[in-house]
């Protein structure tokens, strides 16, 4: 890349347009950039990089203040360069963004950012207009970004001074904005995270692993013996559950005996129930056949009543036909009475013949009134008519009225326009004068609103350079304190992972703790629950037997009620049957006992369920209470808090570990900062005293100007005639050339203040402007109005000429409405006449109705009315007929079946079910006769009547006890079963658990030992370098290697650069160590500090330094070589002999056309260079000079 021209407008410290010949100054290949501190040397550089990458190097670009202030207001900033890149000829124009003031009214708006590349191949031809895409062409075509750029193509001293004494981590800083090293970064920070992301999961399957111990320990419970060495978890798990098989072997034995014993026990308590049964049977039977005895008046009243209803079962039919025959007579009269009330609700029962008339006489005025109806939609169409002509009439009136007060109001109208007219004519002659005034006074409150602008600012800068200083004292401490706050995070986050490991077991035995006391109450209900079972199934036991027994003692009506007519008897095989047997009251049938039976099975199942469920419950909690530790609830979770506040309170210092180390880095930044900050204010300082004494100036001038009365209006007499609304020529009679002079505006030069850049406050001038304010307010007033009525003078013209039209246009429609008003009104009259007549004849025909409609309506209904009464009377009178036929019919038919009347068959008469019931009733009592005396004939039954008494209370406490112990052992049984099948699964779940920890330990010590390795924290990384450092400590060899081949020329041999991989001294972080540096003396032969070397042998030492670097960054961007170079600073600290070795190293640069720029302000150097751009700094900004 080469540099041929530069133009800068608007930009840094010059405020018009300055332009660099770089082909001249580089002819000779060593040219100067010389002039006063403050002048503006650098910003030649600045806008070379700003031209070619849209941002200025360092700090100053974070400033985003380009535009130069003594520029005027609406000169924008703007920087032209010509290059050759790679061959191509480009042309870079940039404007960054920048306030302008507004182009109407006051204010300023924002331009924004503007770029264009142009390249010359036969003309100049666009290939980019936006600012992105500008750098980024330009960054292709170097190879390189801005950063490296500027390291390479500017060499900033100072920059390379503070590189060469700093510590590894500032060094790392630099290194990496120019070398990339984002993929060796990346990897650090991957493989950081892996073994993170791998240390979790370890730590979460050792949990796992842990969990699965405690929980088997807790499903052992206290009644196994448990291995005692648990180091091998696999072999351990085996152990425990080979115990666990043989406890469940025993149990499944003594389980078996206690069967076999139940069993015997419940075999003796049955055969005493059944006996038992047989003895109740037999005295039930005996019982109940005296029972029957006393029943036989019972059977005779039931034969006898069902007889009788027999017989009035013929009557019933006829005596419910009679009955429906006189509801519907009744009903039949109703509605004749109703009929005739609604028809004729004067009269009293009418006969048919008088209705028949009354409907004939309805039906002929019906069709009187119809003939009229035509004569009423006549009525209603004139009616219509009527009112239109009528709303016809008020339109004319009111149009006539409306139009004679127009005429009366135009003749005012048109004078009063013509007036303005003449106004606004006078009015476009006063304009340019009043402009001028308005511009003169806007002027002069610009410049007094500047002064007091940069005395503002002048206030703002001493109270920032008084913060810069105050900050450059007071930082160093808190760097300090920065660095002890990084050092205890660090510390901090190494206690992390025991911490959480921790409180991963103490989360672990709170939930343990709260589960055994869950379980407690779980297995107090589940032994409320064993017992209710137990009771339970001893109540069903002893229903069932009450049951057995009731169906033993009613068995021979069981068996009667399987005999059938002819048929053998199931006992003793006679067809015979005389009396069979009847059921008792409380006898059971196969279905109760079976029923009983289901219950007492169910309950039993229950019970054995409610003791499995009770063991469960208690193996639960003896596991939960092993995994407890001993410690209450409130004890877990108390150390639980304990150990997450701690955790928290090491994750909130570990978490501040970044922010500390940032705040350092900032704070160490912040440092040079205020010290550079300081250096710049006390410049600006300066060059905004320099603006204010050239705003007073102008300010001065201005005030003269207007104390002259140097504007003509343009019309003569006062100015402040144009404030009145009243713009008539005789009251602009006209203005001297005074009129608009300063001292009319209530001001005069003197109060303005004096010129004098001495003063800091403006003398004599209104503080807050209010006497500047008024009077650009009135001239702005001033001239507003009078622009506002010359721009009315074409529509004042117009409105004129329109009035003119509109009076005649009036005239000749009032003539008009006239005429149509004295036709309306004769048309009017003629219909009202026709209203009346149709009115009287239509109100004859309607009677009292209020239309014919409704009259003949009303007509219509009457008829129909009367003639549905005549067809209700005829209706009634044939329902009485049938209904006294039908009352003979029932009385004949009653005396026939042997009743008095019809109302002793009524009495006698009974319901299907009662007749059903009484049968029902006489078939149980001969069953239950027959059944009573086969049961008393039953030998087995006699027999058992003979035997003694079974002792039942004795068997069944027996079977009870027997049932108790079966119970215990089939409780013992579930337990150790489930017992078993826990530790089995839970052997199952350590063995997957196992599987997945093993792998998982491997991947996580692989990826901390890589971690740590790439990291530079471990034991095998013997400089402790991170990986990226490696890499840049490399880049630093290289520019080192060839730093030295410039050192040792212009140190005469003494010094050279060694690159030290040992970590420095500043060096904050565990690995920082690759990156250092040190000086090699020859003289002495000992390795020095770079921070020993004097002013002039750091200046040599790091002018070679940024010189290899150039190199460097040139060869690893693989970019274009750079044809122009600059050299900024630090001349000054060189003694002639070394000085001149300097030059001769740059002169050296220059092979292959290559152009070498030193900025300096040293004297010396102007001799030694003739070829020189200098920058001179003036009170309205800077200017270039070439030569």
């Amino acid at each position: 890349m080469r540099l041929h021209r530069l133009r800068l407008t608007a930009f840094g410290s010059f405020a018009g347009t300055e332009e660099v010949n770089f082909d001249a100054l580089g002819e000779a290949g060593l040219f100067l950039i010389h002039g006063q501190t403050g002048a503006g040397k650098t910003t030649v550089l600045d806008a070379v990089c700003y031209a070619l990458y849209g941002r200025v190097p360092g700090r100053r670009d974070s400033a985003r203040a380009l535009r130069c202030d003594h520029a005027p207001p609406d000169r924008g900033p703007v920087v032209v360069l010509e290059a050759t890149i790679r061959g191509r000829r480009l042309r870079v124009t940039r404007s960054p963004a920048w306030m302008r003031p507004k182009l109407r009214g006051d204010g300023l708006v924002e331009e924004k950012a503007k770029a264009l590349v142009e390249e010359l191949t036969d003309r100049w031809i666009t290939r980019s207009t936006r600012s992105d895409e500008a750098g980024h062409l330009i960054g292709e075509l170097l190879g390189m970004n801005a950063d490296q750029f500027c390291q390479v193509a500017m060499l900033p001293q100072g920059d390379f001074a503070k590189f060469l004494r700093a510590d590894g981590d500032d060094r790392r800083k630099l290194l990496e904005r120019l070398f990339s090293v984002r993929v060796f970064t990346d990897l650090e920070g991957w493989l950081a995270d892996l073994r993170t992301r791998t240390g979790r999961e370890r730590q979460e399957l050792a949990h796992r692993v842990d969990s699965v111990l405690d929980r088997m320990r807790g499903a052992a419970g206290d009644g196994l013996p448990l291995p005692e060495d648990d180091a091998d978890p696999a072999a351990w798990s085996g152990a425990v559950t080979e115990s666990a098989r043989a406890v469940l072997d025993e149990t499944v034995a003594g389980c078996e005996a206690a069967q076999t014993v139940l069993l015997a026990a419940r075999a003796r308590l049955r055969a005493g129930e059944e006996l038992a049964d047989r003895r109740g049977r037999h005295a039930a039977a005996l019982a109940r056949s005296r029972e029957l005895d006393a029943a036989a008046d019972e059977r005779s009243d039931l034969e006898v009543m069902l007889d009788d209803a027999a017989r009035a079962d013929r009557v019933l039919p006829l005596l419910r036909q009679a009955g429906q025959r006189a509801e519907a007579a009744a009903k039949a009269g109703r509605l004749a009475a109703d009929a005739v009330s609604r028809a004729l609700p004067g009269e009293d029962a009418p006969g048919a013949d008088r209705l028949a008339t009354l409907e004939r006489e309805r039906r002929d005025e019906i069709t009187r009134v119809r003939q009229a109806l035509p004569e009423e939609s006549r009525l209603r169409e004139v009616r219509e008519e009527l009112d239109r002509t009528a709303r016809t009439l008020a339109s004319l009136t009111d149009e006539d009225r409306l139009l004679a007060e127009r005429l009366a109001t135009l003749p005012a109208r048109r004078g009063d326009a013509e007036n303005r007219l003449s106004r606004a004519r006078v009015a476009a002659a006063a304009v340019p004068g009043l402009t001028a005034a308005r511009d003169a006074a806007l002027r002069l409150r610009e410049t007094t609103r500047q002064a007091a602008l940069l005395d503002a600012e002048l206030e703002r800068l001493a109270a920032a350079e008084a913060e810069a200083l105050a900050a450059q004292a007071e930082l160093p401490a808190a760097l300090a304190a920065a660095d002890g706050e990084a050092r205890a995070a660090r510390e901090a986050a190494a206690r992390l992972p025991g911490l959480e490991a921790a409180r991963g077991l103490a989360g672990e035995r709170l939930e343990a703790a709260r589960l055994r006391d869950a379980l407690r109450a779980e297995l107090e209900a589940a032994a409320q629950a064993r017992r209710a079972a137990v009771d339970r199934a001893q109540d069903l036991r002893d229903r069932l037997q009450d049951v057995r027994l009731r169906r033993i003692e009613g068995m021979a009506a069981e068996l009667a009620a399987g005999l059938v007519e002819g048929g053998p008897c199931a006992v003793c095989g006679s067809t015979d049957h005389p009396a069979p047997a009847r059921a008792a009251v409380r006898a059971a049938t196969a279905d109760d006992e079976q029923a009983a039976q289901d219950e007492f099975d169910a309950a039993q199942r229950d019970r054995e369920e409610a003791e499995s469920a009770a063991a469960a419950l208690s193996s639960a909690l003896e596991a939960a209470s092993a995994r407890a530790a001993g410690r209450t609830a409130e004890e877990a979770a108390a150390a639980l808090a304990e150990t997450e506040a701690e955790l928290a309170d090491r994750r909130e210092s570990a978490a501040r570990e970044p922010v500390a180390a940032e705040l350092a880095e900032r704070l160490a930044a912040d440092l040079d900062a205020a010290r550079d900050r300081a250096a710049e204010l006390a410049s600006a300082i300066t060059e905004t005293r320099t603006r204010r004494e050239a705003v007073l100036t102008e300010r001065a001038r201005v005030a003269a100007t207007l104390d002259q009365g140097l504007f003509d209006t343009g019309v003569r007499g006062g100015a402040g005639d144009l404030e009145s609304t009243d713009l008539d020529p005789a009251n602009l009679g006209g203005m001297g050339r005074g009129g608009m002079a300063l001292g009319g505006m209530g001001l005069g030069s003197a109060d303005l203040g004096s010129p004098d850049p001495a003063g800091t406050d403006l003398e004599g001038a209104d503080p807050e402007g209010t006497d500047l304010e008024s009077a650009v307010e009135a001239a702005e007033r001033r001239l507003e109005r009078a622009r506002a009525l010359a721009a009315r003078e074409d529509e004042l013209a117009v409105e004129v000429a329109g009035l003119a039209a509109e009076h005649d246009e009036t005239d000749g429609r009032a003539r008009q409405v006239a005429l149509d008003l004295a036709a309306a009104r004769a048309h009017a009259d003629g219909l009202a006449a026709d209203k009346g007549r149709l009115s009287a004849l239509i109100d004859a025909a309607r009677g009292s109705d209020p239309t014919l409609a409704a009259r003949i309506e009303r007509l219509e209904d009457e008829a129909t009315l009367v003639r549905e009464a005549a067809e209700a009377v005829r209706a009634a009178a044939v329902a009485d007929g049938e209904r006294e036929a039908a009352l003979g019919q029932a009385a004949r038919a009653a005396r026939e079946a042997g009743f008095a009347g019809v109302e002793d068959a009524e009495a006698a008469a009974r319901p299907a079910a009662d007749r059903e019931e009484m049968a029902r009733r006489l078939r149980e009592l001969d069953a239950e006769r027959a059944s009573v005396e086969a049961l008393l004939a039953d030998p087995e039954l006699t027999a058992a009547a003979a035997a003694p008494a079974p002792d039942l209370a004795t068997l069944e406490r027996e079977h009870a006890e027997a049932e108790r112990e079966h119970g215990a052992g089939i409780s013992a049984r579930d337990r150790a079963r489930d017992r078993l099948r826990q530790l089995t699964g839970l052997a199952a779940e350590l063995e997957a658990a196992l599987r997945a920890y093993r792998p998982a330990d491997e991947r996580h010590r692989l990826a901390r030992r890589l971690a740590e390795l790439t990291g530079g924290t471990s034991s095998d990384n013997r400089w402790h370098m991170r990986l990226s450092s490696f890499v840049l400590g490399e880049r630093l060899r290289q520019v080192v290697e060839a730093a030295n081949e410039r050192l040792d020329r212009m140190s005469g041999g003494r010094y050279l650069l060694r690159h030290d991989l040992a970590r420095s001294a500043g060096d904050r972080g565990r690995s920082g160590g690759g990156l250092g540096l040190r000086v090699l003396d020859a003289w002495t032969g000992v390795d020095r500090d770079p921070a020993t070397l004097s002013g002039g042998e750091s200046f040599i030492a790091s002018l070679a330094l940024a010189l290899g670097l150039a190199d460097v960054v040139t060869q690893e961007a693989g970019g274009a070589e750079i044809g122009t170079l600059f050299v900024d600073e630090g001349f000054g600290t060189l003694d002639d002999e070394t000085l001149d070795d300097v030059l001769d190293i740059l002169d050296g640069l220059r092979e292959g056309g290559r152009a070498v720029g030193v900025v300096s302000h040293v004297a010396e150097l102007r001799v030694r260079i003739p070829a020189r751009l200098r920058v001179v700094k003036g009170r309205s900004g800077s200017s270039l000079s070439q030569r």
